[in-house]
């Protein structure tokens, strides 16, 4: 077969049926093969950077691989961002990229693209010759799983017309690294919790990766612990007694205060990064215990007292199993008060300041989540006003799909189109703000329509860069430059076959609802909410 139709067998013999991409003269004809030949899922994006936030929502949504692909030179410089973001979240993905032929240095869009893509911090794979394509695409994916960050396997042109005598490579499956932890570290740590008198178990996106609830349900009882999440763990805990929910930025005042009381923070899977320590002060005057598969992330964001490289969920059941051999008594941080706190707890006291043509976004946030489908995938957007949105309930950890990892705006809608792919039976409702849904948002709302997907974009409209606005009114500067007047998004998305609703006070909700309601199988809805740029509760930095 063609150097082409190899790539494609071997993406399709290691268990890949959904693509997203750009294509272009580098991979024109691996997609045609793809789609075919093999009647892969391939979802066509406007950008290239695009395909590659598809292939991320898809992975996280998931917990698998996500696949994209694009052209030589501006086709892979385009993805430079997102690539960025997959790096910084670390999300598993490949990225097959064309490269120009190897011996035209003179061909208009040659460029160093092993040195571009490790300039972003993803790996780059090449393909070593036409021969090797299947062993090279095998151990691409190898890597994607193991280093847990986006792959760029890089093909040279001239390899995709050269004629291939396939043989399938070995399936390489999603390792299982349930490692156990080195025992002198665990004795260190034991020896901090069976001391504490306040601990906490926190969970992050690790611990669920690494399924690790019921063992964290059982360590949290052991010790007396209530539990807690970092944002990536969002509704690990639901139902679980002592549940204190996010640990960080987004923590109810309740839970803030049992946090500040803690003296000891037992971490599963969580970076500890300055949003789930909160700048730190969450952990100030605490002894701090992480556990994580991956030995660079222990103790790289802030310090911490005893590192624990292993498995979430082995590490866990071994700190029950000897916190009982040793008779261990729980402590009384589980009281009767903390928990009748948080049984009356039914969310945060504020000033409605909704007006006839704008609506608070904590209402608006209320509103929506009594309106939206309660088993629905979760993205948000970067931007201004993306704490007051992520404070919207999600089934479980899975659900929800950030793009906060490098602080770009615009990555969101490609996300948004992943995940409903990736996870079609949950409708994928996207929050976006109106300068990101400007700037990445409203180029991918026709492949949502094309691709006939249950996506709910709600569209946070302050008629402005959100951030921007709040540094100069602080520092009393005309605002004018952060202001736009935008066209009517509901105008431009029913002109795109996307039902569209405008909400100016609370009372047009009950168009949204009906809207939400009464959506038609494959066609998105567009719920644009008109907020105040001088109005929110929580400010980004």
């Amino acid at each position: 077969m063609w150097g082409h139709d190899a790539i494609a067998q071997a993406l399709v013999d290691q268990g890949i049926d959904t693509v997203f991409g750009v294509l272009g003269d580098a991979n024109l004809f691996i997609g045609d093969c793809l789609m075919r030949v093999h009647d892969v899922h391939f979802v066509a994006a406007t950008h290239e950077a695009s395909a590659v936030m598809m292939a991320q929502g898809f992975s996280r949504s998931t917990g698998r691989l996500g696949v994209a692909t694009v052209t030589h030179g501006p086709g892979l410089t385009n993805a430079m961002t997102a690539l960025i973001e997959g790096v910084r979240s670390g999300t598993p993905m490949l990225l097959v990229s064309g490269d120009t032929p190897t011996l035209d240095e003179h061909h208009l869009q040659n460029i160093p693209q092993r040195a571009l893509v490790e300039a972003t911090g993803a790996g780059f794979h090449p393909v070593r010759g036409p021969q090797t394509i299947a062993e090279d695409v095998a151990a691409a994916i190898g890597r994607a799983h193991i280093e847990r960050r986006p792959i760029v396997l890089n093909i040279p042109l001239e390899f995709e017309w050269e004629d291939v005598d396939y043989a399938p490579a070995a399936v390489v499956s999603k390792p299982a690294l349930a490692l156990d932890a080195d025992p002198v570290a665990l004795d260190a740590a034991l020896g901090i919790i069976a001391t504490a008198a306040r601990p906490l178990v926190l969970a992050g996106r690790g611990a669920v990766t690494a399924d690790a609830h019921d063992a964290l349900v059982a360590l949290a009882e052991v010790l007396g612990a209530p539990l807690c999440t970092s944002l990536l763990g969002s509704n690990y805990f639901t139902g679980e007694a002592f549940n204190l929910g996010v640990f960080g930025t987004l923590s109810t005042p309740v839970a803030a205060e049992a946090m500040m009381q803690a003296d000891c923070v037992i971490a599963f899977g969580a970076a500890l990064n300055r949003y789930t320590t909160h700048e730190g002060t969450l952990l100030q005057a605490k002894r701090v215990i992480q556990v994580d598969l991956d030995p660079t992330r222990i103790g790289s964001k802030i310090s911490i007292d005893v590192g624990v490289v292993g498995d979430a969920r082995r590490v866990a059941e071994t700190m029950t199993a000897m916190l009982q051999s040793a008779d261990h008594r729980p402590s009384g941080f589980r009281s009767t008060e903390l928990a009748a706190r948080l049984a009356a707890y039914t969310g945060p006291e504020y000033e409605d300041k909704s007006t006839n043509v704008t609506v608070d976004i904590r209402t608006a946030v209320r509103e929506l989540d009594r309106l939206l489908p309660s088993d629905r995938t979760v993205v948000v957007d970067a931007g201004r006003f993306m704490l007051d949105a992520l404070t919207l309930p999600v089934p479980e950890p899975l659900a929800l799909v950030t793009t906060h990892a490098f602080g770009s705006i615009g990555l969101g809608m490609a996300s948004s189109i992943g995940a409903a792919v990736g996870v079609p039976d949950r409708p994928a409702v996207f929050l976006v703000g109106d300068g990101g849904f400007m700037m990445g948002g409203l180029n991918e709302l026709h492949t949502a329509v094309h691709n006939e997907l249950d996506i709910i974009v709600v569209l946070f409209n302050d008629g402005s860069y959100g951030a921007e606005h709040v540094q100069l009114v602080n520092k009393q500067m005309d605002t004018s430059s952060s202001l736009h007047h935008w066209p009517d998004f509901a105008a431009v998305a029913r002109a795109l076959d996307v039902e569209a609703v405008s909400v100016r006070c609370i009372d047009d909700f009950a168009n949204a609802e009906k809207a939400v309601v009464q959506r038609v199988p494959g066609r998105p809805v567009l719920i644009e909410i008109a907020i105040d740029p001088e109005v929110s509760s929580r400010i980004p930095r």
